[in-house]
């Protein structure tokens, strides 16, 4: 079976079938995993080019330049990439620093100083150490990449201000709240925080 949301990851589907039976907050929704069809997009170069994009913009936003850039270069390989200039890049909504860095992106892949495929075999946090050693690659990204492309089951993003928002609706209190706090709720949610994140941010766009 071809895998098209994190949701079929077994890992992933485990940790939203426990939040969303045995938690009192998630399963008073009473919805299945496969109603949260948040896309699996694989270790690839595509994959680290679409968390570049989606940097600092709404999920919205993200969806509609990452549609924008596979129409404008046809080809999402680092190759084919390396081919456009910045200014390419930038015609296509890009900001000036998002295009330099996928084009660096696209440089140490294709004259394979780094391997996305290799992070596979390794632990969250080296692959947390060498998505961060790229080019504008932070905390947040990697952290996205262990989820999306990597579909790790405990990983929690904390310094977002969706799963912030979610989860102060989930606390049902009226401050949202800090890095530091939401770093320690997570640890109710642990092994599944990946799971977790995912509902949170169904919760915070349910409005």
């Amino acid at each position: 079976m071809s895998i098209k949301y994190l949701h079929q990851m077994p890992l992933i589907h485990e940790g939203l079938s426990y939040l969303l039976t045995n938690d009192s907050v998630f399963s008073a929704w009473g919805l299945t995993p496969g109603d949260f069809e948040r896309e699996y997009i694989g270790a690839g170069f595509s994959g680290l080019v679409r968390i570049v994009i989606g940097q600092q913009v709404s999920v919205q936003a993200a969806s509609s330049l990452w549609r924008r850039f596979q129409e404008g270069v046809t080809e999402v390989s680092p190759r084919f990439v390396l081919t456009q200039t910045p200014e390419d890049l930038r015609a296509l909504g890009l900001s000036c620093q998002k295009a330099r860095y996928i084009l660096d992106l696209a440089e140490v892949i294709e004259t394979k100083c780094f391997d996305p495929l290799a992070l596979e075999s390794l632990s969250d946090e080296e692959v947390s150490a060498a998505v961060m050693a790229l080019k504008g690659f932070g905390a947040w990204s990697a952290e996205i990449f262990l989820m999306f492309c990597l579909a790790r089951p405990d990983v929690w993003p904390a310094g977002d201000l969706g799963i912030q928002e979610g989860l102060r609706r989930y606390l049902g209190q009226a401050q949202r709240p800090d890095f530091d706090m939401t770093l320690r709720e997570g640890e109710r949610f642990a092994p599944y925080r990946t799971a977790a994140s995912l509902l949170l941010w169904h919760l915070k766009a349910m409005g």
